[in-house]
C-alpha cells in the first residue's frame, strides 16, 4: 500500500517474483529490485513501517514462526502509535452540542 509502483497487477506480479528469488527478505529485495521504488514512507517514525513490512513479508517457517500473524501485526508499534494519536484526537472531540 505504501509503494505506488506495486499497486498495479504487473507491479505486484514482478514483486512476487523478485521477493521469492531473494527468499522473502525485503532488505535483500531493496538492493535487488530494478524498480527502485520510493520507500521513504516506510522509513518514517524510525523505520516502523519498514520493520512491520519486513515482518509481514518474511517467509513463515515450518513451525509457523517468522511471519507475523494478523493479530500480532495489529499490536506492532506502527499501529500502536497511530492508535494513541487517534485516541488523543478523539478525546478532544465533543459529541454533544
Amino acid at each position: 500500500m505504501a509503494i505506488p509502483s506495486l499497486r498495479s497487477s504487473a507491479g505486484l506480479k514482478n514483486f512476487n517474483s523478485e521477493i521469492k528469488t531473494v527468499k522473502y527478505d525485503l532488505n535483500k529485495w531493496k538492493d535487488y529490485t530494478r524498480l527502485r521504488p520510493d520507500l521513504s514512507l516506510l522509513d518514517l517514525d524510525s523505520g516502523r513501517g519498514w520493520d512491520l513490512a519486513t515482518k509481514l513479508v518474511s517467509e513463515r517457517g515450518s513451525l509457523r514462526r517468522g511471519r507475523l500473524s494478523a493479530a500480532a501485526a495489529l499490536r506492532h508499534p506502527y499501529f500502536l502509535l497511530a492508535g494513541d494519536q487517534a485516541a488523543a484526537v478523539l478525546s478532544k472531540l465533543s459529541l454533544t452540542k
